[in-house]
């Protein structure tokens, strides 16, 4: 009889390579969640050693139980998807409207000179700061807080893409043309790849942006969403779900954040050697 020389692990045992491998990926994590076990425990301790009412201040514990009761009941579902596709929505319509015009503009050199302060001075106004005008033309409707999160979302895109084509040198395009390029050839091939990096910029920052100001309006508008959950929690004094909306509208942006613009932002800025790994 033949005896290998290896045998499968019995009894669902990890072997010792697989083990070693799962405490590095442990160990890289660690850091990113040293700053919210470090905020944990400040929390915790102030809570502990301070006497403060429900009214102020609960603890983690608290919070956390809320946190499941919203889970179990089937609310933070309803809330949170509410405000992703709201976000969701506004995002697509916004890179799709806003990377042609920035494409538009950037090409044109006379046109990209002439709005550029008023593009500027558009970033200057914040969408939160739109918020009464768009109730009084909306109401209190999900129209308002849509214009208002597509609005903070679509200036950094059309301003950064607009950058980008910009930047790019005009030889680039010349030498193509000189070998009978189309326009098209021109886009796909040079302003396209090359603009790519500020789109994507354009679009981080954006998401940044209209994720908070998403927030802002549902607390006005209260028409579902995180930021109706919080603010309607305040309405009867519930810290705990306070808090808990909070947290979980930053676990979210992390989320939205390193699953959707990180990848895309690697595919892109990276790999033009931008960004240092």
């Amino acid at each position: 009889m033949r005896v290998t020389a290896a045998a499968e692990p019995r009894g669902g045992l990890a072997s010792p390579a697989t083990s070693s491998a799962r405490v590095l990926r442990s160990l890289r994590a660690f850091p990113i969640l040293l700053p919210f076990a470090a905020l944990i425990a400040v929390w915790w301790a102030i809570h502990a050693t301070g006497d403060f009412s429900p009214q102020v201040l609960v603890s983690p514990l608290a919070v956390w139980s809320a946190f499941l009761h919203l889970v179990i009941h089937g609310v933070m579902a309803e809330y949170a998807s509410t405000s992703l596709r709201m976000i969701g929505f506004a995002a697509l319509l916004s890179l799709a409207v806003g990377v042609p015009v920035g494409f538009a503009v950037g090409v044109n050199g006379y046109a990209a000179r002439a709005l550029e302060g008023f593009l500027r001075f558009l970033q200057g106004i914040s969408g939160i700061a739109w918020l009464p005008l768009a109730i009084v033309w909306f109401g209190f409707t999900h129209t308002t807080t849509l214009v208002i999160v597509i609005y903070t979302l679509i200036v950094p895109i059309i301003f950064n893409t607009m950058t980008g084509v910009r930047a790019i040198p005009e030889e680039y395009g010349l030498a193509l043309r000189s070998l009978g390029a189309s326009r098209l050839r021109l886009v796909k091939d040079v302003y396209l790849p090359g603009a790519l990096p500020s789109i994507v910029v354009g679009l981080r920052l954006g998401m940044g942006y209209g994720w908070r100001a998403l927030i802002a309006a549902e607390m006005l508008v209260r028409k579902g969403g995180l930021g109706d959950l919080i603010f309607g929690a305040r309405t009867f004094g519930q810290i705990d779900r306070i808090i808990t909306g909070m947290i979980v509208i930053g676990c979210l942006y992390v989320v939205v954040d390193r699953l959707i613009v990180q990848p895309i932002e690697n595919l892109t800025v990276a790999r033009w050697g931008v960004l240092r790994q």
